[in-house]
């Protein structure tokens, strides 16, 4: 079990969209920063490991001392592993309701399971009320320990975004200090609209999606603004305990990115992302049509997905999806 004083912490500190009250962009970055050491405890700590690097199987007979056993994840060849996460509908805010989110992630969860590299208890649906900044963490965690450098993981996120501003209007990059236009990107989480502080912005997702091993790690944002959601993977090929307070601070170099990563992103950076057409193209694509406009080779990829929701999309003129493809070839989604 996990150490007294971390559960502590976590429920004293950890608490975006539950109970913190941020009163400033200060107070935002210690969040942050608080967050981030906590994290890393949990991470390295012997009972996450445990959960990040191996299986454990205890064989007890009789009086005779129980045995460890470790077996490689490897082993057991890859393993496909998704976080499906879509809000939709918004504490006291019926007004800024999105049915269509939740009918789009039923629909992407059935894709998957259609397919066979897919299995139900690898993949996580988290909707509506659920979908608080604190689940969507605990989630992520999840696929932090169960995941390996053998598997591929896909988070789909949808919600309302947009640009990170103080309550004077004015826009706010928390470190590392990555944006061109000087304004985080944000998800609005369950009580978004109730409490301005309850969000996830782009620099906190890229911090655990970075923390993931996996060879090859899919991240699909629908919402507007999303093309903000591009930054490169933080950790890639260098060890937590190497980084320095410095390095953090200034950001990480694109050269450092080795982490097999394709971001899929509704709209531009700039831009609205209207209703949930962009999640449809890309599930009718999941579904068999990107491979069939694609390379025909009986994989529907999340690039094929892509391009097949790009092309429809532009025809209408309204959004222009973005991506960043960072992973060797083509991510396989579904067959």
């Amino acid at each position: 079990m996990i150490e007294a004083w971390k559960l502590i912490y976590i429920r004293n500190l950890i608490k975006i969209n539950g109970g913190l009250k941020m009163k400033g962009t200060l107070d935002i970055k210690f969040s942050m920063m608080i967050i981030a050491i906590i994290c890393i405890l949990l991470i390295v700590s012997p009972v996450c490991n445990a959960g990040l690097n191996t299986k454990r199987v205890m064989m007890r007979n009789n009086n005779i001392e129980a045995e460890e056993l470790t077996v490689s994840q490897e082993a057991a060849g890859t393993e496909y592993w998704a976080l499906l996460f879509a809000v939709g509908v918004y504490k006291n805010n019926p007004g800024q309701n999105r049915p269509s989110m939740l009918e789009a992630v039923d629909d992407l969860y059935d894709v998957l399971l259609d397919s066979p590299q897919w299995q139900a208890d690898h993949i996580h649906k988290v909707t509506a009320s659920q979908a608080t900044g604190r689940r969507l963490i605990q989630e992520l965690i999840w696929l932090i320990q169960n995941e390996d450098s053998d598997d591929m993981s896909l988070i789909y996120l949808t919600t309302h975004g947009g640009p990170l501003k103080n309550p004077r209007g004015y826009p706010i990059d928390l470190p590392p200090k990555d944006e061109s236009d000087g304004a985080d990107e944000v998800l609005v989480m369950y009580e978004g609209f109730d409490k301005w502080y309850a969000f996830i912005w782009d620099d906190l997702l890229n911090f655990f999606l970075s923390l993931l091993q996996s060879k090859g790690v899919c991240l699909i944002v629908d919402s507007c603004f999303s093309g903000g959601f591009n930054d490169n993977p933080m950790f890639a090929g260098t060890m937590l305990e190497e980084y320095t307070v410095e390095s953090f601070t200034h950001g990480f170099a694109e050269e450092l990115a080795t982490q097999g990563r394709v971001v899929l992103m509704s709209c531009r950076e700039n831009e609205i992302s209207y209703g949930s057409d962009f999640s449809n193209l890309l599930i009718d694509g999941f579904a068999g049509w990107a491979d069939f406009f694609g390379n025909g080779d009986g994989i529907n990829s999340a690039e094929e997905s892509f391009n097949y929701a790009e092309f429809w999309l532009s025809l209408l003129g309204q959004q222009h999806p973005t991506i960043l493809d960072l992973y060797s070839g083509e991510f396989p989604v579904t067959s």
